[in-house]
Order: C-alpha cells, then structure tokens, then sequence
C-alpha cells in the first residue's frame, strides 16, 4: 500500500505549520517546481530565490513537473495539504482532489481578535493584533 504524502505550497513553508503535526511521524513531505504554474502567477526571480532557499532549509523533497501528474504519479494513501484561499492552489487542489484522497490540514491562527476591526489601515488593525500577534495559536489557546 503507498505511504501517505505532505503537498506543501508556497502559503505554507515552514516547518511549524500544522501539517507536519497533523500527518504520521516520517511522512515524506514534497514541493512541486512547477514552472507552468509558477509562471502563470508571475512572481519576481527574487521571489524565487527566496521560495527556493526557504525549501533548502525545510525537510521536504523539491520535484519538478506539473503538480497533479506528479502526485498522480506516487498515488499518495492520503495526500496532507495546508489550507489557503489562494485561487491557484486551491484550483490545483481541486484537480488532485480528483486523483488523490486529500485531507486539508488548517493553519493556526496567527491573532485572535474580538471586536471588528477597521481593516482599511493597518495601524489601528495592528494596535488591535499585536495583543496576541506573538502569541500561540494567535493567543486563542491562553
């Protein structure tokens, strides 16, 4: 029976992310390099780089190649995926959904916040945040 699997994407790249908790010890994690989809979102060659150097510093493999086909290709038991809201990954998501069993693991929450904020500036979002910014789980666990 094949292993199960970690997709990390460029939302979730590190390794405290709720991932590496929510999947079996010595699960292998991966990126996929996928020049198609990296060129649709145009991002700058500094961009890049950086992706690139913070990957080297994570215990994940980097392969190269069109992501779904990829994964297809390993045929994961069960497929770890960080959430996010962004149109291209969750497009992506969609795809391997098809091919692969997924389960989604959400991030942690980076504020707690009780009142509504004013989201339009960031200062007095900030003076709002920065209460439980630094705290863990964005202070939802004190």
């Amino acid at each position: 029976m094949n292993q199960p699997l970690i997709w990390l994407h460029e939302e979730a790249l590190r390794v405290t992310h709720p991932v590496f908790r929510a999947a079996p010890e010595g699960t292998r994690a991966i990126y996929v390099w996928d020049d198609e989809y990296l060129s649709q979102l145009d991002y700058s060659l500094k961009r890049l780089v950086f992706m690139y150097e913070t990957l080297c510093e994570l215990p994940v493999e980097i392969l190269r190649g069109d992501t779904v086909s990829i994964i297809k290709q390993i045929a994961p038991s069960i497929l770890y995926i960080p959430a996010t809201t962004k149109p291209h990954i969750t497009s992506t998501m969609s795809k391997i959904k098809s091919v692969a069993n997924v389960e989604v693991i959400p991030d942690e929450n980076f504020v707690t916040i009780t009142k509504a904020a004013d989201i339009r500036r960031f200062f007095p979002y900030w003076n709002m945040a920065q209460k439980t910014a630094f705290q863990k789980n964005g202070g939802i666990d004190a």
